[in-house]
């Protein structure tokens, strides 16, 4: 299905700065605490947020620390060091 774009949104609609997922709801790897195996990174974490290379340098280390998480989270998942309930 073809999308046709006409032109852009104004600046004030088009780009986010605040809200998202509250840095109290996640642990250190940003998982969220209420849904283990969740993870949160970039524009979805509750930030103010400049636009531009700072904000993309902010979304790729939170990804990567998201990502770490990820990995530690399935290897303690494999070896049995996190309960089937918190799975």
């Amino acid at each position: 299905m073809p999308l046709t774009l006409i032109a852009p949104r104004p600046i004030d609609e088009a780009i986010s700065s605040a809200g998202g997922v509250r840095f109290e709801a996640m642990d250190s790897n940003l998982m969220l605490t209420a849904l283990p195996g969740v993870f949160c990174a970039g524009e979805m974490l509750d930030w103010e947020a400049p636009t531009g290379g700072y904000l993309l340098t902010a979304c790729f280390a939170s990804g990567r620390v998201a990502g770490a998480g990820v990995l530690a989270w399935l290897v303690g998942r494999k070896s049995g060091l996190i309960a089937p309930s918190a799975a």
